[in-house]
């Protein structure tokens, strides 16, 4: 039997190398490492603090890993870092005031006594001084102490205004605040305010014991304290960001100029830099590390010269450009949108990246601003051309339209060179050429949606790269445009978000340039199965489902209109009650205090809800059921505010956009296909080695396809329905036991029993 499995090996591997990564169940966490702001060595490693998020470089080997919700963090956000020898612990202190404690790469500690402690004060951070196995954050409020070897929160001195950072020379500890400088004895009972002392009136970012003195740094200049004057004086000029002490050595940086004072303060270098904007630089081992923004971590060495010369440039992890995932949509590779637009744009810069299968991460041009002479920000929309996937058009909040193709611009569409439309009567409408909504037709023609236009809020570029209007009474001047999709029979479907909110939907009866035979309705208002009128403040989304059913994203849950046909003639919609099974014969309404901002469907027809609030549910086909909710307290989601979400499906994988950046989460469900082929049923992982204990997945099916699973002779393993096109099996037998090595068939049918296929899994123990 083995020599049978050893056989399939090599069939097994190739044909489901594609499914080769993500389990069932698995989440992924996609954030940005492309803005390195401080760096801080601890033995082998180099951490890099990046878009608030945490990645490290291992001196002996060069691999990169980064850190996140599914490994080893507790949360997202990282406002500083620092780290402590003495308990060789990286100390992470985030937005939110959750600690976390990174003892020796490998394990971590979660403290949220500070985050949740029910205060006035700010608790913002300005700065981490650590002395032994102590840090002290210095707060917007005063100094709150950990101890990282008790693994606890020792101390909180509350100054009531900001404390900017603090330093400890012998017994006594000084703390620069907006109020001068203050010194206490740590001897003394120091939560109380009578024993910290007024020290000197001078406002400083940082303060440094170094060489026994006390040295500032001021707006102006690096200040030395005069012990016989009681006074600091300027010391050497300059406007200075950062400083760090590492060997002996005292840095003192800004942007382009680094001032080091080795061993004391009459060995002093100054170093400038070039070629990169220098955030943070620190030094170990005689190797200067750099955060250098955009261009990642650098590594600098002393020449013969004396001077700083790179030799290690540019290390950034393959992730996202940015943490911004306004919108998202799934062709054949993930595309995400950066900006948007609600009450006003969100100025967000123009950003357009994409995720290919093979896990790449690519970006579009940025540097469109000097070819168009415009601002280049806030990208809302995405639609790819149906005959060229490289060529793609992006709408923005206040410029019009761009063209890219290969990832390069090409065009800006405004007011001069089509017939977009700028916003009345301002008078600068290049800036105010409201877009927010780009939908390719079965034909080819891209349709933009133009909010705020007066004459056509419709406007139509055709493949012959002319141009159509389709100009409607009731949906001219709308305030926000957005989510048109097209149905199954052709008709559109537009969300007017707010102000005068409503369903538009639209058929032009296969006759684009002739209007006269144009049906149109837009509903406002919308009446449920038991009479009630609902009149939603916002519309976020709408989505039709695999049964032709429309789903409406609002401010008061989701609606539903299960026969769109009578869409021209009724403004009829099902809110959903879900039984509350407690034996009362009452229900709920689905979601109903739920803010539902993207509505996404899967292969089996589920709905995968998104909220502003609350994460995100994954309902049942009917609505019936809560199959998942995802929260950042129960799951790696890094925000509970949901803004858009995508699905690969034939992977299942569930792209979710957040406000603090991407996740994924592998789904049980794929599409189904419309007719079974050999060559494309898959299962993975195949063979299945005796220490997986995961799902085991068998993909390429008809939906709702009837799933057997035997031994070699036959006998009946395991059954079921797959979801969509995707079948899950556990490698247990009906007595929930695993079942031995061997070769095992999955044989499905389709749902009348006329279709089937066959494949095989081999299972190693």
């Amino acid at each position: 039997m083995k020599k049978c499995i050893y056989i399939l090996l090599a069939f097994c591997f190739c044909n489901f190398s594609a499914l080769k990564s993500q389990s069932i169940g698995e989440w992924r966490v996609y954030m940005s490492y492309h803005n390195a702001t401080k760096t801080v060595p601890a033995n082998d490693l180099v951490y890099v603090l990046s878009d608030g998020s945490l990645y490290s470089y291992n001196i002996d080997d060069t691999s990169v890993q980064t850190y996140d919700k599914t490994n080893y963090l507790s949360d997202v956000a990282i406002a500083d870092m620092a780290y402590i020898k003495n308990c060789h612990t990286l100390l992470l202190v985030y937005e939110n005031s959750n600690i976390d404690l990174l003892i020796n790469d490998e394990e971590t500690f979660n403290i949220t006594d500070f985050m949740n402690k029910t205060m006035q004060e700010d608790k913002t951070l300005n700065n981490i001084y650590v002395h032994n196995e102590y840090a002290y954050l210095s707060t917007n409020f005063g100094i709150v102490v950990v101890n990282a070897n008790k693994k606890e929160i020792t101390n909180t001195y509350n100054f009531g205004f900001p404390v900017r950072h603090c330093t400890i020379a012998g017994n006594t500890i000084y703390a620069a605040t907006d109020n001068g400088i203050y010194e206490g004895n740590m001897t003394d009972n120091l939560l109380d305010q009578n024993n910290w002392h007024f020290f000197n009136e001078m406002t400083f970012s940082h303060i440094i014991y170094f060489d026994n003195h006390l040295i500032g740094i001021g707006s102006d200049a690096i200040y030395l304290y005069n012990n016989d004057t009681r006074q600091f004086e300027n010391f050497y000029k300059g406007n200075y960001l950062y400083c760090s002490t590492n060997e002996n050595k005292l840095m003192i940086g800004d942007s382009f100029k680094l001032v080091v004072y080795e061993n004391s303060i009459d060995q002093m270098n100054v170093r400038y830099f070039s070629d990169n904007t220098i955030n943070y630089m620190t030094c170990e081992n005689n190797m200067y590390w750099s955060s250098n923004g955009a261009s990642g971590l650098n590594g600098y060495k002393l020449n013969d010269n004396g001077q700083l010369e790179k030799v290690i440039s540019s290390i950034i992890p393959n992730s996202p450009r940015r943490n911004l995932d306004s919108y998202l949509i799934y062709t054949d590779k993930l595309l995400i949108a950066g900006g948007g637009i609600w009450f006003d744009r969100y100025n967000n810069p123009g950003t357009i990246m994409q995720l290919t299968d093979s896990g790449e991460w690519e970006y579009f041009d940025e540097n469109v601003a000097s070819k168009t002479g415009f601002a280049y920000k806030d990208i809302n929309y995405i639609a790819q051309d149906p005959s060229n996937p490289n060529h793609i058009f992006a709408s923005a909040a206040g410029e019009g339209v761009y063209e890219f193709n290969d990832k390069q611009f090409v065009k800006l569409y405004n007011i001069d060179n089509s017939p977009l439309e700028g916003v009345a009567p301002i008078t600068n409408k290049y800036v105010y050429t409201r877009i927010a909504g780009l939908k390719y037709d079965k034909d080819g023609n891209l349709w933009i949606l133009n909010s705020r236009a007066t004459n056509a809020s419709i406007k139509i570029l055709k493949p012959d790269n002319t141009w159509t209007q389709l100009s409607h009474e009731e949906f001219l001047d709308k305030e926000t445009l957005r989510n048109l999709i097209f149905d199954q029979r052709g008709w559109a479907w537009i969300v007017s978000a707010r102000v005068e909110t409503g369903i538009f939907c639209l058929n032009t009866n296969n006759t684009l340039e002739n209007t006269n035979d144009d049906e149109t309705a837009f509903w406002q208002t919308f009446v449920t199965q038991n009479g009630e009128v609902i009149d939603p403040d916002y519309i976020y989304c709408a989505v039709e489902d695999l049964d032709g059913a429309i789903w409406i994203g609002t401010s008061s849950g989701p609606l539903v209109i299960n026969n769109p046909t009578n869409i021209f003639e009724s403004n009829s919609c099902t809110k959903i009650i879900v039984p509350r099974n407690d034996g009362s014969n009452l229900g709920d309404y689905l979601l109903e205090h739920e803010i539902v901002k993207d509505i996404c469907i899967d292969g089996a027809n589920r709905k995968w809800i998104g909220t502003e609030t609350n994460g995100i549910y994954l309902i049942s086909e009917d609505g019936m059921e809560t199959i998942h909710h995802f929260t950042t307290e129960n799951s790696p989601l890094i925000s509970n505010n949901i803004l858009s979400i995508a699905i690969n499906p034939n992977s299942g994988e569930v792209y979710i956009g957040t406000d603090k950046g991407l996740v994924a989460y592998r789904s049980d469900a794929t599409s189904g296909v419309t007719q079974f082929n050999d060559d494309i049923v898959q299962a993975y992982p195949n063979p299945v080695p005796s220490y997986y204990n995961g799902t085991i997945a068998i993909t390429g099916l008809m939906r709702n396809s009837n799933v057997k699973i035997v031994d070699i002779s036959g006998k009946l393993i395991y059954s079921g329905t797959s979801t969509g096109g995707q079948f899950t099996w556990d490698g247990r037998n009906a007595n929930g036991n695993r079942v031995p090595s061997g070769i095992y068939l999955v044989l499905a049918t389709d749902e009348s029993g006329k279709e089937g296929v066959a494949t095989k899994i081999a299972i190693v123990n």
